[in-house]
């Protein structure tokens, strides 16, 4: 997505307004910082933790597979799209100093932090709804930080968010369907 200037300038007035309520708040830089890469780390985690229990746990190694099969080969095609549009990032098209700092550029749409975490958070209805809810939370607020960092637009974490839905609910429907 391509902005005006207009529209650049209305964003990064938006932006300066959230950041400036972190900025605010004791240490709320670094707790955005440290709760963006500690969020990102649990996602690795719960996956692992998810195929484990399915292949392990649910007496079935095969009902694991289309937990990451079907991610795996979405995570693909998201990555191919976003290099494929290249849009840009908040920071590029916008006069803003992100609270988190990211070297490269572009890839912004749709976000794969939010893809990742909404897709392992869905999956795990296969095995959790609880823990299924609590992670679609603990998604939720990733793509929190990653737009309140300035690495992504609220659209790029929404695109993101609802790719994963859908690809985590494809994936759990064909385990549940074994």
């Amino acid at each position: 997505m391509r902005l005006t200037d207009d529209e650049a300038r209305a964003y990064a007035a938006r932006y300066d307004r959230w950041a400036r309520a972190v900025k605010r708040c004791p240490g709320g830089e670094r707790l955005l910082r440290r709760a963006n890469r500690g969020l990102t780390l649990a996602f690795y985690g719960a996956y692992a933790a998810l195929l484990g229990w399915v292949a392990l746990g649910m007496g079935a190694p095969l009902r694991a597979v289309p937990l990451a099969v079907v991610p795996g080969v979405a995570f693909l095609l998201v990555s191919w799209y976003r290099r494929r549009t290249d849009a840009p990032r908040p920071y590029e098209c916008c006069p803003l100093n992100p609270l988190i700092e990211r070297e490269g550029k572009g890839q912004s749409f749709p976000s794969r932090h939010g893809f990742s975490a909404f897709t392992i958070a869905t999956c795990w209805f296969a095995a959790s709804a609880p823990v299924a809810v609590a992670l679609l939370v603990a998604a939720a607020a990733l793509g929190a930080c990653r737009v309140l960092g300035g690495v992504h637009f609220p659209h790029d974490i929404v695109a993101g968010a609802a790719l994963g839905i859908a690809t985590g609910a494809l994936a759990c429907t064909m385990v549940l369907a074994m």
